[in-house]
């Protein structure tokens, strides 16, 4: 039976394989590619420990008695009853705690370097000296895509900085849609630039640098902060580093989908230039979709990834370890595009399990193709079998004697 599942693994791994050295390769990553950290699955928020008293009284106003909002529904309405009570010019401190109170909650609950590792994980000594490790070993095995290729799009729901600890760890640029030193403001003109070095040859021809990322955090980030806009910061949002000294106040509210600026509701700045760079990347010719850890449960995405099915060279590659309503229906398209790996083995569909059974080494698996022809060809099939036989002949020969 060990020898059926290490056979359907490596199926599995090659064919990831040949799907990573597409010319159009996205990622999107979800709550379960933390869940190992200790962060946590953000959705129904009086299931939150800690967030229930915080936000109870909020709850039966906007959503009734038997109301079972999630963490982003609430913040909605509240972030929308505040801004309809400013242009009233009604006093809104009531309905401003409560949000800085959530805040706080999610800034301090999301911080994976404070979290605690998962108890099923405890064990896992790669963990224990680096609790990045997997985020950099997925990251790692990402960028040993051809250099000719066009950049790997790493997109994520998720407000923790865990991959971005991971890609300064391992030195990798990554395009975030920020610029700057010690001012670093949102310009989303900076997805189409690139990284190149001079040649040293005499015609100074440039080549494209290696280990360079576009990373897309399309529900926000515990680093960014809404700031008054100005002529050098025109959009108001602004990239802090979370050294400890940082906290979420009043004056300075972290940026987290949905959020409402002082012109319009939802989908402003940055929120509608991620999710148009989303659309973009996934609809390109000879696309594909991984989706690690993302429980399908945000429609703005949904409608993105449905509308690209209706190009014929997409395909969507699903790992989750929790299946649902939606990942189930997908699968029961049957559509050959859609790939969905069984929900029932957790070696496939776990973040720590697919980066360690299904995510391939390119290079390795490179060495491994070519030992195993070159061993196929010295020791043809027929020939073992032949060799084994006359071996159990002759033991059988001599325990006769």
């Amino acid at each position: 039976m060990a020898d059926i599942k290490n056979n359907e693994f490596q199926e599995i791994k090659l064919r990831i394989k040949k799907y990573l050295e597409l010319e159009n390769v996205s990622i999107l990553v979800g709550a379960g590619t933390s869940f190992h950290l200790g962060a946590p699955i953000i959705r129904k928020v009086l299931e939150l420990e800690g967030l229930k008293t915080i936000c109870q009284t909020s709850v039966k106003t906007y959503f009734g008695e038997d109301g079972d909002p999630s963490y982003e529904d609430l913040f909605n309405c509240l972030q929308a009853d505040k801004y309809l009570k400013e242009k009233k010019r009604e006093n809104a401190d009531d309905i401003n705690n409560v949000m800085v109170e959530m805040q706080k909650w999610l800034f301090k609950n999301c911080d994976t370097q404070k979290t605690t590792i998962r108890e099923q994980y405890a064990d896992d000594s790669q963990l224990l000296n680096n609790r990045y490790y997997y985020h950099e070993a997925f990251v790692k095995k990402l960028l040993q895509r051809p250099n000719n290729l066009k950049r790997a799009n790493l997109f994520t729901t998720n407000y923790d900085m865990a991959f971005d600890y991971a890609l300064d760890n391992l030195g990798v640029h990554y395009i975030n849609g920020f610029s700057g030193i010690h001012n670093r403001c949102f310009r989303p003109e900076v997805y189409d630039y690139d990284i190149y070095y001079p040649g040293q040859s005499v015609s100074g021809k440039v080549h494209r640098a290696e280990k360079v990322l576009r990373y897309y955090k399309m529900h926000g980030s515990l680093s960014w902060v809404a700031t008054e806009s100005s002529p050098s910061n025109v959009y108001g949002i602004k990239e802090v580093a979370l050294d400890g000294t940082f906290e979420p106040n009043a004056d300075k509210q972290i940026m987290i989908y949905p959020c409402v600026s002082k012109k319009t509701f939802t989908l402003d700045l940055p929120y509608s230039e991620l999710f148009r760079q989303f659309a973009q990347a996934i609809t390109q010719p000879q696309s594909v979709l991984f989706c690690i850890g993302y429980s399908f449960f945000d429609e703005h995405i949904n409608d993105i990834i449905y509308q690209a099915l209706s190009i014929p060279s997409f395909t969507l590659i699903i790992a989750n370890f929790n299946s649902n309503e939606e990942i189930q229906k997908l699968k029961n398209l049957n559509d050959p595009r859609i790939i969905v790996l069984d929900p029932d083995d957790s070696k496939q569909t776990t973040f720590v399990e697919f980066v360690k059974n299904v995510m391939p080494d390119l290079y390795e698996e490179n060495e491994q193709i070519i030992v195993s022809e070159t061993m196929n060809k010295l020791y043809p099939p027929q020939e073992t079998e032949k060799k084994t036989e006359n071996e159990e002949l002759n033991k059988e020969g001599n325990e006769s004697e």
